[in-house]
């Protein structure tokens, strides 16, 4: 009985095992890639990002973002290096829609980014790009201090849209 007993228990463990297995093995031959892992240019392993807004939210979360892509991000220019440049990053908010006493109800977000990049030693380049993006944002006047925390929470996922944005399109050069 006992013997029984530990058999079947062997059976179920061995089973449990075979069936992560066989999920790890679909995963894989499906083409499953954890998210945030981008294969970029070969040119691009060791990326230097001049923009004039160095200390900038969007600049650490695209370096965040490139050593999470195994690239190694330099802190000086080096001939070896590429360089993604960030020309100019923006953020505007426009006036959509208005109440009967004329405030404003609903506003549309954008942020937007010009960049390239240039490879010398490689030939690599990506000529000058933008990527935009809004969102809309419904404007409660009963509650300024809600609207800007969500105002700002906005931004900071059009921002981690963007970044993605721009690692998709300089995958798309791989």
């Amino acid at each position: 009985m006992i013997l029984n007993f530990k058999l079947s228990e062997y059976r179920t463990k061995l089973l449990k095992q075979f069936l992560v297995f066989l999920l790890g093995v679909s995963l894989v031959s499906c083409g499953f890639k954890l998210r945030g892992a981008y294969e970029l240019p070969e040119a691009m392993q060791v990326t230097y990002i001049d923009s004039l807004q160095v200390s900038s939210g969007l600049v650490r979360a695209l370096k965040i973002a490139l050593k999470d892509s195994s690239v190694k991000v330099a802190d000086i220019k080096t001939n070896d290096a590429a360089i993604l440049r960030l020309y100019k990053e923006t953020r505007d908010k426009r006036t959509v829609s208005v109440d009967a006493q004329g405030r404003a109800r609903e506003y549309t977000l954008t942020y937007a980014l010009r960049f390239s990049v240039l490879s010398g030693q490689q030939k690599f380049e990506i000529t000058e790009q933008v990527i935009h993006i809004e969102r809309d944002f419904i404007f409660d006047p009963e509650d300024v201090l809600g609207n800007s925390r969500g105002e700002s929470q906005l931004y900071e996922e059009m921002q981690q849209d963007l970044v993605r944005l721009l690692l998709l399109r300089l995958q798309s050069k791989a």
